[in-house]
């Protein structure tokens, strides 16, 4: 069970640290993840929203965002960096939160699915998308087959290369942001893909789970 004190402890500790390197595990798949959705969307909810960055960019999508996160200077940093008149930022658990059915025509979120119950998050798609919506899910997972150690561990090698490129250094974050980042891994656990499409089966059969080169997992799924 999450401590979600805890959790928010350490989100509020990472907003402080300021702006996102320019290139990351997550924002390098936020071209993709646009793709998947078309323009014109009516309401996209954004759960574990972080700084806003997504939110901002989904933002051109859609007519409106609900971007919730669980940490206030998330909150607060996205409202003052990544404002947009059509985004909502929230602060709160989004497992208090409620809305009617077929309310969304989006439903997206990085790197936070492994901090909610996985079940829940499926069915809360389920129930909460309208028929032709979408839900995206961007997330980590741990190695449990052999093309898991095959694909993550080549992955050190163009992370190398893409973080002096992009960031003009060997690693993403200086001493310091990684220290932070390390403490809040202690509270992380992980899934492996096959216990994702596991689970995804279950409950949105048609989903499709594909793994990402950067420690990372894709779940898109269509509401028929």
């Amino acid at each position: 069970m999450e401590d979600y004190e805890i959790i928010k402890a350490d989100f509020n500790e990472i907003a402080e640290l300021g702006d996102d390197p320019k290139w990351n595990h997550n924002n390098c798949y936020f071209p993709y993840l646009l793709r998947q959705i078309p323009s014109g969307i009516l309401a996209c909810l954004d759960i574990g929203c972080g700084k806003g960055e997504l939110s901002a960019l989904l933002a051109t999508k859609a007519k409106r965002v609900i971007a919730v996160d669980l940490a206030d200077k998330m909150i607060e940093y996205a409202r003052s960096n990544n404002h947009a008149d059509n985004i909502d930022y929230i602060c709160g658990n989004i497992l208090d939160m409620d809305y009617a059915p077929s309310s969304f025509d989006i439903i997206i979120t990085t790197a936070t699915a492994h901090h909610l119950p996985y079940e829940w998050l499926l069915e809360l798609a389920k129930d909460k998308l309208r028929p032709g919506g979408k839900l995206i899910i961007l997330d980590l997972a741990k190695p449990g087959s052999l093309t898991d150690y095959i694909v993550w561990g080549f992955a050190a090698i163009p992370n190398v290369i893409m973080n002096l490129i992009k960031n003009g250094r060997l690693q993403k974050d200086d001493p310091h942001t990684a220290e932070v980042w390390r403490r809040h891994g202690l509270h992380d656990s992980y899934m492996t893909i096959r216990e994702i499409r596991s689970i995804a089966a279950q409950h949105i059969p048609n989903a499709k789970v594909q793994r990402m080169l950067f420690w990372r997992y894709i779940l898109i799924w269509d509401k028929k």
